[in-house]
């Protein structure tokens, strides 16, 4: 849901915000009375690039941000573990939170809920799989029950990383069929190929990336995941908004001149019209006159039409070479 509703945010807000904020900044710019640009003038045109360029760029930050904000605590923070925790602590710190949230001291529907939540936690960071599983694919490894070895884990995975590209290429062929955003496509591929390869490795490899451990140092894999997913998807659907705002294509729009084509096209069959119309006048009022030229028409049509068929010229060329070879042999 959350996914449609920054979709949505994304087709109308900064339009909207960009017009209140330049709104705002001409009556706090501009005294009363004075000349304040209009739309359509260069320099309104002007102003409201660089406002609408900051606005889908402030959107940006603060959507990747709320990603980050949004991704629920991992069972290392939960468990209050390092990523090199040893099994003392692991144990150490998941009784603290058992005896804290057990049942029979919080009979309550949270505190029981908090307590399964610990108990998975423990038995899935105690498991030397279960760990290597839900570092790089999160709490979707609990639904895999008849997963027991890292090559089942790795093989559930993967489909949900094939359906995950799988679709996100079809969308941008799509839309790069459609024309739509194309500021930057070639840039968007091949960032879109290079995550892909930077996810599989990730995935593949025993630790994450050096520089996303140093980028993000408080996430685990599969959050690292996510958060790049997010940031390849906003980033991307902004930079196709504000891109062509602050470097216009100099590619020509065909839809004028193909207007003025339209409208020049009708004027020259409407001049051929006058032109056969004015050729047919001086016949109007003279009808032996136009009984002539309607039985020389029909003969010039008739005429057009044999010259065109096949059969008749065929037979015509055979008539000719007879009669040719009649003149020079008159006794055959």
């Amino acid at each position: 849901m959350s996914e449609y509703l920054s979709f949505l945010g994304w087709t109308f807000l900064p339009q909207l915000v960009t017009n209140w904020l330049q709104s705002l900044y001409y009556k706090l710019s501009y005294p009363v009375g004075a000349n304040v640009p209009k739309p359509g003038q260069q320099k309104y045109s002007r102003h409201h690039s660089r406002i609408y360029a900051f606005v889908v760029l402030a959107y940006l930050a603060y959507t990747i941000i709320q990603v980050d904000q949004s991704i629920q605590p991992n069972y290392y923070k939960l468990l209050d573990l390092g990523r090199d925790f040893t099994d003392k602590e692991l144990k150490t710190n998941s009784r603290k939170l058992h005896l804290q949230y057990h049942p029979d001291k919080n009979p309550g529907e949270e505190a029981k809920a908090i307590f399964i939540v610990i108990r998975t936690a423990y038995d899935t960071l105690s498991d030397p799989v279960k760990r290597f599983a839900y570092d790089r694919f999160g709490p979707d490894i609990e639904r895999w029950d008849h997963s027991k070895t890292i090559r089942d884990y790795l093989y559930n995975g993967w489909s949900s990383f094939v359906e995950f590209y799988l679709g996100t290429g079809l969308l941008l062929l799509i839309l790069n069929i459609l024309g739509k955003g194309q500021f930057g496509r070639f840039w968007r591929f091949v960032v879109f190929f290079a995550m892909g390869c930077l996810e599989a490795t990730m995935i593949l490899h025993p630790k994450p990336p050096l520089i996303l451990s140093l980028l993000i140092p408080h996430r685990v894999i599969f959050e690292q995941i996510t958060i790049l997913r997010q940031i390849f998807i906003t980033t991307f659907i902004g930079l196709s908004q504000v891109g062509p705002v602050l470097f216009p294509s100099e590619s020509t729009d065909f839809r004028e001149p193909l207007q003025r084509l339209d409208i020049l096209s009708n004027i020259v069959a409407e001049e051929a019209t006058n032109h056969v119309r004015a050729g047919f006048e001086p016949f109007a009022r003279d009808p032996q006159g136009r009984a002539d030229l309607k039985r020389k028409m029909e003969k010039l049509a008739m005429d057009s039409y044999l010259y065109t068929d096949p059969e008749f010229n065929r037979m015509y060329s055979q008539a000719h070479q007879r009669m040719v070879s009649r003149r020079k042999n008159p006794r055959v």
